[in-house]
């Protein structure tokens, strides 16, 4: 692109509604630089402000910024929070506090940037089927002491499928497949949100804004759940921290899981949390959303990639950066992997080629200590493939719930 273009394009994106809205609340004096062959270096004003603002400055060689601004970015250069871990020639400097703060903009910028030289058309999110599901709160515990919020679908008379949300969101995130008709048709699903996040009120004596989630905590919540709504069996998908606490379920408790399908799984996951994602001068929901945002597949639908941050930027302080303390501090799938047969208790696992904090090379690491257990690389997915693009994961589900159905229908 000649420089022209570079910065015509720059002024458009600011011009685009969403990207204002993120703009209007940055104020820091935001540079590109493009670093030719030679060494020169070509300055752009991404975001102007006075001289004395802060300096948050993008840097990487013409060639990156090639890939980077390409309609189908590779792994890696699909966003800033990518770039950043993945891509040696990118860099991001300015202040930490500083950089926390831009975040937000500076990844719906880059976005922007690319929507705006490949235009692509965008459809609505069909929600058809959502209003089959339904949600109720539960009281659950041995002492019936505590409520969780709940959504279901499908046929009760059908085997269950229990669906457990990522880190710092909740239950919606599992609309795109709790609306599909013929999910609803052959299972009875189930999805809850964690005691504190969502629609679920806090535990009985936790204070405000202080959350922590531990392993033990998540597997006695789920146990009472299956109790409390009379599941004896069910099947179970999770995602990321779901999938992490799914491998835990079914090392210790083998006779309530008849299967899992788990998206996203963990190895271990060091680094994920930020001690800017609680901190009283950052804006918690949207750096929430870019956090996750730059793990989204560039490739999954707009309108699908808006919901799953929208979901992230309306977690309560806390929520996040404490569940994260259990996934990318405490979790350890080897403390589990041993104790999984997947003869008896079958497991698929599926990770999308994009995602940096489960990795497909990680996920793999985990199906090759439970022998029987089948690994598949989601090519063009990030993340949250339930949320991003459930259309294109279902393909994916088919065979893994024909199983499952026919294990069910075995045991009557």
């Amino acid at each position: 692109m000649s420089p022209q273009n570079i910065q015509a394009t720059l002024d458009q994106c600011l011009q685009i509604p969403e990207v204002l809205a993120d703009a209007r609340y940055c104020d820091f004096h935001c540079m590109l630089e493009i670093v030719g062959a030679n060494g020169e270096i070509q300055d752009f004003e991404i975001l102007p402000h006075q001289e004395n603002s802060p300096l948050v400055t993008l840097r990487a060689s013409e060639s990156t910024w090639g890939k980077i601004w390409s309609a189908h970015p590779a792994v890696g250069y699909q966003s800033i929070g990518a770039l950043r871990r993945q891509v040696p020639d990118f860099s991001l400097s300015g202040e930490d506090l500083h950089i926390a703060q831009s975040l937000p903009f500076l990844e719906r910028w880059l976005e922007a940037f690319r929507n705006t030289l490949h235009p692509a058309e965008i459809k609505d999110i069909d929600w058809t089927g959502l209003e089959n599901v339904s949600g109720s709160y539960l009281k659950i515990g041995p002492k019936k002491d505590y409520w969780v919020y709940r959504e279901q679908s499908g046929m009760a008379t059908k085997p269950a499928m229990l669906l457990f949300h990522t880190a710092g969101a909740d239950s919606r995130q599992w609309h795109g497949l709790m609306c599909h008709s013929e999910l609803q048709k052959e299972w009875s699903m189930h999805a809850f949100d964690v005691p504190g996040h969502g629609r679920s009120p806090l535990p009985p004596g936790s204070a405000n804004w202080n959350w922590r989630l531990t392993e033990a905590d998540y597997l006695r919540w789920i146990i009472d759940y299956m109790d409390a709504a009379q599941i004896q069996k069910a099947v179970v998908m999770g995602c990321s921290m779901g999938s992490a606490i799914s491998l835990a379920l079914m090392a210790k408790y083998p006779d309530r899981i008849a299967g899992g399908i788990l998206l996203e799984t963990p190895y271990r996951s060091p680094g994920r949390r930020s001690p800017f994602l609680n901190h009283p001068k950052v804006h918690g929901g949207r750096l929430a959303a870019a956090w996750v945002g730059s793990l989204l597949s560039p490739s999954s639908p707009k309108p699908r990639k808006d919901y799953a941050t929208w979901i992230y930027s309306q977690g309560a302080p806390s929520a996040y950066d404490g569940d994260l303390a259990f996934y990318s501090d405490d979790f350890d799938a080897r403390h589990h992997t041993g104790s999984i047969d997947a003869n008896k208790t079958p497991v698929w696992l599926l990770t999308g080629d994009y995602d940096y904090s489960a990795t497909p090379a990680d996920t793999l690491k985990v199906a090759n200590e439970i022998p029987g257990s089948i690994f598949t690389e989601l090519k063009g997915f990030g993340h949250f493939p339930m949320v991003e693009n459930p259309e294109g994961l279902m393909p994916y589900l088919a065979e893994p719930l024909d199983i499952l159905k026919a294990r069910f229908k075995q045991e009557k």
